[in-house]
């Protein structure tokens, strides 16, 4: 550590903590901003997602709200985290003979990639009511003007999913259109409140007071009785005032362990490979290390496994992963997997006969279930998922957290053995439902040959 952590104080972190679990909610309520600012509420609901829901504006909650209220419209995206996402308000559609504006839209998808790969748009409702046509108008829209880095414009039907919803008071009608599912302002509140629910100190404090107000504002529109009370956080505010000194080493402290954290996920990124190949000839085995720098994106494979069928340099890839991050050394777990790119151009866009590298992969490899399960062993590893694109199967290795460095590097080699090295039949099968998946896709061969399991080094007499 570059710093001495502060010495705290037992005592008064206890009495904190103490008066912090027994707050009352006696304090007359105080009117909430969106009480007092001008304009219809819907625009203030409109601006106020916009910001919350986006991970680059600097509210402190990242992908969490995002996150939440995709769950709540039942949109599941893996990698929200790696992902590049945009939100953008009164969304035209690009028909020049269309006025129509939807509230929202919100695109994700790869930052190397001209196109969003999904989209949500979203209608809000508070006092209006639907329009004459206004939704099916929108459900039929096959182009809207929205920025997506060069291109000013996203194309329906080059998403790979597409949602639309309509927020309404829980009283007032569905959406006219089949294609919009229609969720009550209420349904956004609990998504809200459970994020928030024991995470004061988890977030900026003025976020928490943004987000808390808004919140306030969508119960007063369902008419709601909260059991979250403003008092209530009023109190919590004086009760840090009373506490600052304290909390301010508390965060002190924190923010040092957080930079340890970080210090470490950066060595490991950093010495990995050279770890490895103190252990195993990578050139000889004819297999790649690929490091990123990104913690999440660590890889190791077969450099048969990384084609570039179209010529485009943008390759078809099956790798083994593991993610130094900073979540993961708090959680001490080592999580090593055999990731299949689920968001890859390449990967993703149907060929010749209609068919993705992915679609194929995944349908060929649950075919071959008893297979597989003969050579990973389902009950030694943590997850397997061979019929989706991304993680098809992965373990978890404790790390010892007095030598989180130390027992990374030896968990890492002992994962690299397990399905590297010491498993030529889980190999074997593998590369048999990925030449298969190559020839039916790209209607040719791989390039080059499999050369099998990694080579752990000779020892030196």
């Amino acid at each position: 550590m570059t710093e001495e952590v502060p010495d705290l104080d037992p005592g008064g972190l206890e009495a904190f903590i103490e008066e912090y679990l027994q707050l009352d909610r006696k304090v007359q309520r105080p009117d909430g901003l969106y009480s007092v600012l001008s304009g219809p509420r819907e625009k203030q609901y409109q601006d106020s997602l916009r910001y919350f829901l986006d991970p680059q504006k600097p509210h402190g909650f990242d992908e969490t709200l995002l996150e939440s209220v995709l769950e709540c419209l039942g949109v599941h995206h893996h990698n929200l985290q790696g992902q590049h996402v945009e939100l953008e308000t009164e969304v035209q559609i690009t028909d020049a003979s269309s006025d129509g504006r939807i509230d929202l839209v919100v695109c994700g998808g790869s930052a190397l990639s001209d196109h969003p790969r999904w989209a949500v748009f979203l209608e809000l409702k508070v006092d209006a009511t639907e329009g004459e046509g206004q939704t099916p108008a929108y459900a039929e829209a096959d182009r809207w003007n929205f920025s997506w880095f060069d291109s000013d414009e996203v194309v329906v039907d080059q998403l790979a999913e597409t949602t639309y919803a309509y927020l309404k008071r829980d009283s007032a009608d569905d959406a006219t259109a089949d294609s919009f599912q229609s969720v009550a302002w209420k349904a956004m509140v609990r998504t809200f409140d459970r994020q928030l629910q024991g995470s004061l100190f988890d977030y900026p404090h003025r976020s928490v007071v943004q987000l808390t107000d808004f919140i306030q504002s969508l119960k007063q529109t369902e008419h709601m009785d909260t059991p979250f009370d403003e008092s209530q956080l009023s109190e919590r505010l004086n009760l840090y005032f009373e506490y600052s000194d304290l909390i301010e080493q508390v965060e002190k402290a924190n923010s040092q362990f957080e930079s340890d954290f970080e210090n470490l996920s950066e060595y490991l990124q950093s010495n990995w490979e050279v770890r490895l190949r103190e252990s195993y000839d990578l050139e000889e085995s004819r297999w790649l290390a690929s490091p990123s720098s990104n913690a999440k994106w660590q890889g190791l494979l077969p450099d048969y496994w990384d084609q570039d069928p179209l010529g485009s340099n943008s390759t078809i890839q099956l790798y083994f992963r593991h993610s130094p991050t900073t979540d993961s050394l708090r959680n001490r777990t080592l999580r090593f997997r055999l990731r299949l790119p689920p968001q890859r151009h390449v990967h993703t866009t149907p060929q010749g006969d209609s068919q993705s590298f992915n679609d194929v992969f995944t349908s060929l490899a649950t075919a071959h279930t008893d297979r597989f399960d003969d050579t990973i062993k389902p009950e030694n590893v943590n997850e397997v998922r061979l019929g989706s694109a991304s993680t098809l199967f992965l373990k978890a290795y404790p790390l010892d957290p007095q030598n989180l460095a130390g027992s990374y590097f030896e968990q890492l080699e002992s994962a690299v053995e397990e399905f590297c090295v010491d498993n030529p039949e889980l190999l074997t099968l593998l590369n048999e439902v990925f030449e298969e998946t190559y020839r039916t896709v790209f209607e040719a061969e791989p390039v080059g040959e499999f050369s099998g399991p990694l080579h752990p080094k000779e020892s030196e007499v």
